[in-house]
């Protein structure tokens, strides 16, 4: 079973996760023994149990989370999963949709073209948030009377 897992890890996973521009934030070979985990917990719960995602492991702000979810969106996810399909002892279970989650919790956030995506949003805030600052600060000094 094992093999299986690294199989899809090395071969399906890593690659679909690199194919959109992320990289992992620990070693590729850290992230394959906690996939292997994350899997084995899978198989071994109860499917009327619920499981609740660990917290990521890297900055978390909205703006990471909504990227990944514009980049990695769930078509994308389905077309996939549908290559893998014939894997069911990882595809085709209730939880599918915790490998995306997987991904989200172990991709380095920060890195390649969706980190630069990411970081032009964050600077647009930033922009707008000072320039509404500045706005809302100045107040023009006009006698009574004076249109401009």
């Amino acid at each position: 079973m094992e093999e299986a897992m690294l199989h899809f890890f090395y071969s399906g996973l890593s690659p679909w996760i690199k194919h959109f521009g992320y990289s992992w934030l620990y070693d590729e070979h850290d992230v394959a023994r906690k996939f292997v985990y994350h899997c084995y917990i899978l198989s071994s719960t109860p499917n009327n149990q619920l499981l609740l995602p660990p917290e990521p492991k890297h900055r978390d702000f909205k703006e990471d989370r909504e990227t990944f979810d514009y980049i990695v969106d769930t078509q994308s996810f389905i077309d996939f999963l549908e290559q893998w399909k014939s894997r069911d002892e990882i595809v085709g279970t209730e939880r599918d949709h915790l490998l995306r989650e997987f991904c989200y919790i172990w991709i380095d956030p920060s890195s390649g073209k969706p980190g630069a995506y990411t970081e032009r949003i964050l600077e647009a805030d930033e922009i707008d948030s000072e320039e509404e600052g500045a706005y809302l600060a100045y107040t023009p000094l006009r006698k009574k009377g004076e249109l401009y």
